[in-house]
């Protein structure tokens, strides 16, 4: 099959979206399918303020128009529409919880208000209505992961017939990596203290009050623990304690490349992860793979992760003092038969009727 995978940001690999459609494009081509990751942008001006999606369906009509037929057209919800649908089967495959995040946010905005606030109430209502349009039109739903897909279940019953789900994973190259770090583990700390690693955009779905107020009150009862905020951007300096950035105990890395990863993850003893409301969290993998404990809010892959790490995957907050780690070992074999691209691919294919 001739199979067109859309990614609303840029195909880089600093960015999750785009992560996994190229993977997912590379692990289907390997399965004998013409699989594309290809993304809409950067879009020609003028850009819509309003309505980008809206931008961005144009630009995929046009893609399919020039480069097509496709078997398979495979899009975020928002920004299927009418006008290329009917020229391939359409697959809306969620990347976040749109409907869930674009509340979040509104609620955000609120809490905040300002003269883009008005602007931002319609946005939201045009883009939940564009997402909603957009499962309409697809054959095919795929919710990522478990709690998205329950949550799809309950709130869009008459969809049920068409809906599925799919789990991501690191490439294998990064997996490999991964495994390396996590077989020479170390402990990182000096004296007791315990350092902390927090990655993710700084924004308000990802639970950044919290992890904020944890800092604060973990930094005060544990003054040998440190925490670095990864891949944050540079807003998370103007929310984090001052005096804890100043004495060196809180480090803002705004942005990393992808290579970097295994050694800042190699330098940790332990993840935070703290989303109010998640699509997957990649992050996740990363950490767990790379052998450090996470501590996590119950969102995002945290269900479908949990019965393969044990004692590895626990509750956010972390205990003030280091729980002996008991329980079970990781089922590693059984992870890697499922969080793995070849893997992905299968049970996307089966999902698709491929």
């Amino acid at each position: 099959m001739r199979i067109l995978l859309v990614s609303h940001p840029p195909l880089s690999a600093e960015l999750g979206a785009a992560q996994v459609a190229v993977n997912l494009a590379r692990a289907l081509s390997a399965r004998g399918h013409q699989a594309l990751a290809w993304s809409p942008e950067p879009l020609p001006p003028p850009v819509s303020r309003l309505r980008r999606w809206s931008d961005q369906a144009r630009a995929i009509g046009r893609f399919v128009a020039e480069h097509g037929p496709f078997d398979v057209i495979d899009s975020p919800p928002i920004s299927i529409a009418g006008t290329w649908v009917g020229q391939g089967s359409v697959v809306a495959r969620s990347v976040q919880p749109e409907l869930r995040y674009l509340a979040r946010n509104l609620e955000w905005q609120l809490l905040r208000p300002s003269q883009h606030t008005p602007v931002a109430v319609i946005q939201t209502a045009l883009a939940a209505r564009a997402v909603v349009r957009g499962w309409r039109h697809a054959r095919v739903i795929l919710a990522q992961g478990t709690l998205e897909y329950e949550w799809m279940q309950r709130r869009f019953p008459d969809l049920a017939p068409r809906l599925g789900r799919y789990v991501v994973a690191p490439s294998a190259g990064e997996q490999e990596a991964f495994a390396a770090v996590r077989r020479n583990r170390r402990r990182t700390s000096p004296g007791g203290g315990r350092s902390f690693l927090w990655i993710g955009r700084w924004s308000a779905q990802k639970g950044i009050r919290r992890l904020v107020r944890f800092i604060a009150e973990r930094a005060g009862a544990n003054p040998d623990d440190t925490f670095t905020i990864a891949g944050c951007g540079a807003a998370a300096a103007r929310d984090l304690p001052r005096r804890l950035l100043a004495a060196g105990r809180v480090r803002i890395l705004p942005a990393f490349r992808r290579g970097e990863l295994p050694q800042i993850l190699a330098a940790h003893d332990a993840g935070l992860f703290t989303s109010v409301v998640e699509g997957w969290g990649l992050c996740l993998n990363e950490m767990l793979e790379a052998g450090l404990e996470v501590y996590a809010t119950p969102v995002g892959a945290v269900p479908d992760l949990a019965p393969f790490w044990g004692p590895m995957l626990q509750p956010f907050p972390p205990p003030r003092e280091p729980a002996s780690r008991g329980g079970a070992a990781p089922d590693l074999a059984g992870y890697y038969a499922r969080f793995s691209w070849p893997a992905i691919a299968q049970t996307y294919e089966a999902a698709i009727g491929g």
